[in-house]
């Protein structure tokens, strides 16, 4: 199975019969060489062309080194998988993972809907084992793939996908804990982990490597189960209370090693422990994007030895114009002020439209198909967001309830979107979805 928090996953090699047209499709790679502003309509209806199903048959899925912690736990993860019946297909393991954050987010929704009160200790423990579950059972999918002789490429794609949606889980459990409802750090929080992921996504589009580590200490097991542990660890304090504290009060001790408070500006002494956090992972979710964009610049599919000098700069325009989109989507998301709308009509169509774009960033990356720079499903939520920003008329039921509409045409969009290229991919490679008995030939 492939994932990128799991053991590689071989594709299914394309049939002996391949024709001398198809071998010809396999050296198109448009991810390199092509740059529409709005991708073109697929020949035949569909999402992927003829040439990228091709690419999807025989894609091989190339990760990134893999950290201590990764390596420790991987027979544990072995182990588990052993329990599970052969009978289950692979992609039943990714649902079941998913469902885990599925469930965790409407229970976080029902108690705080807004991200501005204090839910129950349960929910915050909920959570927490619903973070470590989800991981556990990404790990557990590809190995199981590999037991059962299901392995193909449409497990990154519903791996991934699935990983999309948990995105906006996350998101929610962190500003509920925190109660960030009704402040821009709750738009920072959304649009810096959303970002991160989509750019983890365009660096595999670009390279052909997906990153998931930062060197052997730090990857996303670490980042994942820390998570759970956190939020379990909420569960057990005066949240309230311990994130509301001034940072002069926190940083107190440290009077008593000599080390003199009045050597910080004022900003840091008197901001919220909440708000500190926060500036803490914005720096180091702008470092990651920042050494993502670096490596890119340097790859050899974009900088290699052998090419011009006109043509390394053609490339690297190329890479940076896919992030146009989503940047858009954050300045968007920041243009609304949070005292206009409710911070859920915020991120739940912010949310959908990233996981869109994304599922095509990895999709595509997969058939190496061109991503086009303007994404036709970001102007919705472009659209809404500068009539709520510049119309000083609008009251906010009006702003909330536009909102809720893109919500729904968003779940409509991603289901349609998703249903569609599944039944390509499953097509192409005779294969079921949720079952590991091939399809016959018809």
């Amino acid at each position: 199975r492939v994932t990128a928090f799991s053991s590689l996953r071989r594709s299914r090699r394309i049939s002996p019969s391949t024709t001398r047209e198809e071998t010809t499709m396999e050296h198109e790679d448009e991810t390199l060489t092509s740059c529409v502003l709005v991708e073109p309509r697929v020949e035949g209806g569909g999402n992927i062309s003829e040439a990228g199903l091709h690419f999807i048959a025989k894609h091989k899925y190339k990760p990134s080194e893999y950290t201590h912690l990764d390596n420790l736990l991987n027979p544990v993860w072995t182990w588990l998988t052993e329990l599970l019946p052969v009978w289950l297909a692979p992609n039943m393991v990714t649902t079941l993972g998913g469902l885990h954050c599925g469930i965790a987010y409407a229970v976080l929704w029902w108690y705080s809907p807004d991200f501005n009160v204090v839910t129950p200790d349960w929910t915050v423990a909920l959570a927490g084992w619903c973070i470590i579950a989800y991981y556990t059972l990404d790990c557990m999918d590809g190995k199981q793939a590999r037991r059962t002789g299901s392995s193909s490429p449409l497990g990154q794609l519903f791996d991934h996908g699935f990983d999309c949606l948990c995105v906006q889980f996350f998101v929610a459990n962190s500003a509920s804990y925190a109660m960030l409802g009704g402040t821009y750090w709750f738009v920072a929080l959304q649009t810096s982990l959303q970002l991160a992921f989509f750019m983890a996504q365009w660096e595999e589009y670009n390279t052909h490597i997906l990153p998931h580590c930062a060197g052997k200490w730090c990857g996303v097991t670490e980042v994942n189960y820390a998570m759970g542990l956190v939020s379990i660890f909420n569960a057990f304090i005066d949240r309230d209370l311990f994130y509301s504290r001034p940072m002069k009060e926190v940083l107190a001790p440290l009077n008593e090693f000599g080390f003199s408070l009045d050597s910080l500006p004022p900003l840091v002494l008197n901001s919220e422990l909440r708000q500190f956090l926060m500036c803490g992972w914005i720096a180091m979710s702008l470092t990651l994007m920042a050494l993502s964009v670096r490596r890119v610049m340097v790859h050899d599919n974009i900088a290699g030895p052998k090419l011009t000098f006109s043509e390394v700069w053609r490339r690297r325009f190329l890479a940076l114009s896919k992030l146009i989109t989503p940047l858009a989507l954050c300045i968007a998301a920041f243009s609304i002020s949070p005292e206009k709308v409710r911070p859920r009509y915020i991120t739940v169509p912010l949310g959908l439209c990233f996981s869109v774009i994304t599922k095509k960033m990895i999709v595509f990356s997969m058939a190496k198909q061109t991503f086009g720079i303007i994404q036709l499903d970001a102007l919705p939520f472009l659209l809404t967001a500068a009539w709520i920003a510049l119309d000083d008329n609008i009251s906010n039921a009006s702003a909330d309830f536009s909102l809720r509409i893109l919500c729904v045409w968003y779940i409509f969009r991603l289901l349609r979107w998703a249903s569609i290229t599944i039944n390509q991919i499953c097509r192409k490679l005779d294969i079921y979805c949720f079952r590991l008995k091939k399809r016959k030939d018809e």
